[in-house]
């Protein structure tokens, strides 16, 4: 999905809500959010392990809601397709607020979830932006990648990077722990990517990959970023 500079608004990028929407509700109040004018765009996972997952669809509704699909939407859509495994991974990582679900809801939500993109482009002041779940092919530069989705090219080992790598992360935590142990690289062709699934206690990049997943589900901490003036917001509640 390609979306075009916001003119008039602003934008904000969300890390993984995980069911938190109440802590969703705390940022929309305390940035006087505007739905006319302003967009959120979330790197998924917008459901599980948190308390209102259901909440989820009414979010997605919204038109100035965005989201990119996450591994834990992935895990609800390979449940409901009867995948092999996939619904008891799904029970294992935070799915069982769906026995409060009917099959048709669930089925809903499935739909609504196969209709997510994989990424999402914006175009800023700064130049592209994107936002994906988990992480990026690094033996692509940004604009192979989209083209490569777009033509149908990409294997799905390759898709599957997007839902589940922690490959970029780990060079970060090598980083971390040992200062000047490797060079950090960026994806060329894009300013920035902003991306979730892996919990870091603040918002943290490596090359021009930004984590912004602080664990709404464990700390209680709900990380937005402005994206025209990458301002870090952290929300949490009282």
């Amino acid at each position: 999905m390609r979306l075009s500079k916001n003119q008039k608004g602003r934008d904000f990028v969300v890390g993984d809500i995980h069911g938190n929407f109440n802590l969703l509700e705390i940022f929309l109040k305390d940035v006087t959010f505007n739905p006319e004018f302003d967009r959120i765009i979330s790197v998924g996972d917008i459901i599980d392990r948190g308390p209102n997952s259901l909440e989820a669809l009414d979010y997605l509704r919204k038109p100035w809601f965005y989201c990119v699909r996450g591994n834990h939407e992935a895990m609800l859509i390979g449940a409901q397709d009867r995948v092999y495994g996939m619904y008891e991974l799904w029970m294992h990582n935070g799915g069982e607020w769906s026995d409060e679900a009917s099959d048709e809801l669930l089925n809903e939500m499935a739909g609504c979830y196969r209709e997510l993109p994989y990424i999402i482009e914006v175009e800023t002041e700064q130049g592209k932006v994107g936002i994906v779940h988990a992480d990026m092919p690094n033996s692509r530069s940004w604009d192979e990648t989209l083209e490569a989705i777009e033509n149908n090219k990409m294997r799905d080992k390759e898709m599957q990077v997007f839902l589940w790598s922690r490959d970029t992360y780990r060079k970060l935590r090598m980083c971390q722990e040992y200062p000047g142990a490797i060079k950090e690289t960026s994806i060329d062709g894009v300013h920035k990517i902003y991306v979730g699934h892996s919990i870091v206690q603040t918002p943290v990049a490596y090359g021009n990959v930004m984590f912004i997943d602080t664990g709404a589900y464990t700390s209680g901490k709900l990380s937005i970023v402005d994206i025209s003036n990458d301002e870090v917001i952290i929300v949490q509640a009282a």
